[in-house]
């Protein structure tokens, strides 16, 4: 079937029948993505700034927390009046999210749809929040179009090395398992990429004839490099990369192997920030959200989600330190602009029996489990120590089944210790690294 033919058909006609069905609104905010793409800066100003004052509003009139901190200010709904009035609201970090978790939730919750999720992110210490579906519906709709400005076509085979499988008893969910088929996805785990993984992985991309990649940006690249030091021959048109920096090196691997464009992918499910690198060294942020950093120097990040009514977090503390771009550098984008993300770099670990871990799959292995936060020390080149902060409910089943997990990834020669802890200290060199070379 024709490529374009089998998009407006996948995107016109299966997908609202899906969202219906499962109560999600992707291809709701598609559509009105494709709109706001066409609108002046000013337009999408005035769009984000009626979307905050209806937040502001329904936070203080719903939530015990906004209403005490607003009451404690002497701000009312009504004094926010532009973009700008987001300053007069203090900064929302995860210690008040944990603490104040309960008080964030709306007394009007059902009236929008939502599910509950976790973080897993680039600490190692999840935390627990609420997602409307408007946020998650969003990120789905901004990746679908951003991904068409390189060419990809919705419904296009692709492969994603993320962390599917993370242990036996892991199941999608059904929303999960729908939509992985709408998009033609093949799953591949990308925790381990040792030689034998690759090869594996290049046979089933080659059967299949894939010429798209998405995935944890150390695992594309190991890809990479193992397909150029085996001279194994194949082209993607593009490789997406997400959820850990992306860096010259790695980027410069995937191009040259492969001769694919690259584009890097930003995302914070917790702050409902998705961002894409549709030019070099500025990605295009999505409209669901009001970013705070400065141009001028790398800085902390704030985000404000404007669509999320089931948990609203206003000035939300991500943990990344980005680089905003200064809009009137941009050749037409109408929307804010990060010119890079800063300190996500992952370590590769690697053992002597040849498997290289990446990162980011551990976190969110660990969130499974009743687990505080954690940290992965490779030791030696045959030993690696897993030190635990557990939490009150973390049972001995739970200790079983991460062994059997970890040991999956380091294979059968590769002595694990388990360690339990009563907290962390910050690693001497600052990094924030959970897996690691020691």
């Amino acid at each position: 079937m024709n490529r374009n033919i089998k998009e407006s058909i996948l995107l016109n006609c299966m997908f609202p029948m899906a969202d219906m069905v499962m109560g999600t609104c992707a291809m709701k905010w598609y559509r009105q993505i494709v709109r706001m793409s066409a609108w002046t800066k000013q337009e999408v100003l005035d769009w984000q700034t009626a979307q905050l004052k209806s937040l502001v509003n329904h936070a203080y009139c719903h939530t015990r927390y906004y209403k005490e901190v607003m009451d404690r200010m002497g701000l009312k709904p009504q004094d926010v009046k532009s973009l700008e009035d987001i300053k007069l609201f203090p900064f929302l970090d995860r210690n008040t999210i944990k603490e104040r978790y309960d008080d964030l939730i709306p007394d009007n919750i059902k009236k929008y749809p939502h599910r509950k999720s976790a973080t897993g992110g680039s600490t190692g210490e999840p935390m627990k929040y609420i997602c409307d579906e408007n946020t998650w519906g969003f990120v789905t709709a901004m990746k679908i179009f951003s991904w068409q400005r390189f060419g990809y076509k919705y419904g296009d085979k692709y492969v994603s090395l993320g962390s599917s499988s993370l242990f036996p008893t892991n199941k999608k969910s059904l929303v999960h398992e729908v939509y992985f088929r709408l998009r033609n996805t093949i799953p591949l785990n990308g925790m381990n990429m040792d030689d034998a993984t690759c090869a594996k992985y290049m046979d089933i991309i080659r059967k299949n004839n894939i010429h798209y990649i998405y995935g944890y940006a150390t695992a594309v690249y190991l890809l990479a490099r193992y397909c150029r030091e085996n001279n194994v021959q194949w082209h993607f048109d593009v490789a997406f990369a997400t959820s850990e920096k992306l860096t010259p090196s790695y980027r410069e691997e995937i191009e040259n192997t492969w001769g694919a464009r690259v584009m890097d992918c930003y995302g914070s499910k917790d702050g409902g920030i998705t961002a894409y690198e549709i030019e070099p060294g500025m990605y295009h942020v999505g409209y669901s959200t009001w970013l705070e950093a400065p141009s001028e120097k790398p800085s902390e990040l704030y985000a404000t989600n404007l669509v999320d009514f089931a948990f609203p977090t206003i000035r939300y503390a991500n943990r990344d330190e980005v680089q905003m771009c200064d809009t009137a550098n941009s050749s037409g984008y109408n929307g804010q602009l990060l010119k890079e993300v800063i300190g996500r770099t992952s370590d590769v670990v690697s053992f002597k029996n040849g498997h290289k871990l990446t990162t980011t799959g551990f976190s969110i292995l660990f969130r499974n489990f009743n687990v505080e936060a954690f940290r992965m020390v490779k030791k030696s080149d045959s030993t690696i120590l897993v030190q635990i902060q557990k939490r009150q409910n973390y049972s001995q089943a739970e200790h079983d089944l991460l062994y059997e997990s970890i040991r999956k990834y380091v294979g059968d020669e590769v002595e694990i210790t388990i360690e339990y802890v009563d907290s962390f200290k910050p690693l001497a060199n600052g990094k924030r690294s959970f897996l690691y070379n020691q």
